[in-house]
């Protein structure tokens, strides 16, 4: 397990320095990894660390207390993949590096974090990782009846659930005003996200097979989520630990199919907006046309890209494991993020993840930019005709 499990990724690299800075304008890359341009020096970079991976796995490093925090000092953004110059099949998957890197170190007993650990702990007991009841999690619900069994089950996920509760009630309005007949549990456990990022993978299974069990037993063929964690956690981490028989689709997904087939319409919106693409979503599941089809939609919508986009989006900082592990450093990154939305002219900055929405919000208040933050589900349920 760990560093062995992934020796292949670690000694396909050559050094060439892609991932370590690169400017490219005709494919929109300008730098690669926020870590490493906001504390400059290479082994915050995905080339440096595979150096630091390669001499533990032949025994010529010893684990330390700053190693351990230099392993979690990391977004797992997917850029340095992104940039990586090998065939598809031969990039150097560094996130999946990190993962078993952070697996190896909880293994020996090095980590995770406190900080993480905390949050773990609190997943264990709470069923999610901000220690909160599951009376807090359906209260918004109130007044609301939702069923908890049905063919279309929304998955809202912690961020949505606890801290942008808005997300989860406009896509609860959104389904309602379509005629989509959705259900939702009233006992959701967390995804197991930051577990499989942070190396607690025992409880990732753990939450994985409870989560599934239960989501067969409201009887559901389709479950939609707004979180691109959750979205990835059940698309391509949920098979390592348990069958899933159901499909899942991310709200964009959803959303695109009825644009598509003209089933929604909107109301004109007068306004500049621009999209940021959460890592998780864009280069992890490819879902980059499906939320910009969307949004063009919209009449009246002026839309201007950021000069990062897509493929080579820059990250919002959160990372999963840095936020919460690395604050100061998350909002650094989260704060150009919005300085690029600004320079745009954008009123209006969307994205397709309660994570995103959370840090990019923030950051948006810290710099005192005039620029709304908001979900796309959000943005669809305020404009669509009734």
């Amino acid at each position: 397990m760990g560093l062995e499990k992934v020796k292949n990724e670690i000694y396909r690299c050559f050094r060439c320095g892609y991932c370590r800075e690169m400017i490219r304008d005709l494919t929109n890359t300008y730098l690669v990894c926020p870590i490493r341009e906001e504390l400059r020096f290479e082994h915050y970079d995905c080339r440096g660390r595979i150096a630091i991976a390669k001499a533990i796995l032949e025994g010529n490093l010893e684990y330390s207390d700053k190693l351990v925090e230099l392993v979690y000092m990391d977004l797992g953004c997917g850029l340095c993949k992104e940039v990586c110059p090998m065939f598809d099949w031969a990039k150097v998957d560094f996130p999946r590096v990190i993962k078993a890197w952070r697996q190896e170190i909880v293994e020996k007993g090095l980590g995770p974090l406190p900080v993480l650990k905390e949050i773990n702990e609190l997943t264990e007991k709470y069923g999610n990782p901000f220690g909160k009841s599951k009376d807090e999690m359906i209260r918004w619900r109130k007044g609301n009846p939702i069923p908890t069994k049905g063919e279309t089950l929304y998955f809202a996920g912690c961020y949505a659930s606890y801290r942008q509760p808005e997300i989860a009630k406009s896509t609860v309005n959104l389904l309602t005003k379509i005629g989509t007949p959705f259900a939702m549990m009233n006992d959701e456990q967390c995804c197991g996200t930051p577990q499989i990022w942070n190396g607690q993978t025992d409880l990732a299974g753990k939450l994985a097979i409870n989560n599934v069990k239960a989501i067969q037993e409201a009887g559901a063929k389709k479950v939609l989520t707004t979180c691109p964690g959750c979205y990835l956690a059940f698309k391509q981490d949920y098979p390592e630990y348990v069958k899933i028989n159901f499909e899942v689709q991310h709200i964009t997904e959803f959303l695109e199919e009825l644009v598509d087939k003209k089933s929604i319409e909107f109301n004109e919106l007068n306004k500049t907006v621009t999209y940021h693409d959460p890592c998780h979503l864009g280069r992890f599941a490819r879902i980059f046309e499906q939320p910009r089809k969307i949004i063009e939609n919209i009449p009246g919508v002026k839309f201007i890209e950021m000069l990062r986009n897509k493929e080579n989006a820059w990250c919002c900082g959160s990372g999963v494991v840095v936020a919460p592990a690395f604050p100061e450093l998350s909002f650094e990154i989260a704060e150009k993020r919005i300085k690029e939305a600004m320079d745009t002219g954008a009123e209006i900055l969307v994205t397709a993840c309660p994570s995103c929405v959370t840090q990019l919000d923030i950051a948006a208040k810290k710099s005192k930019a005039k620029i709304e933050v908001i979900d796309i589900v959000e943005l669809v349920e305020r404009q669509i005709k009734k």
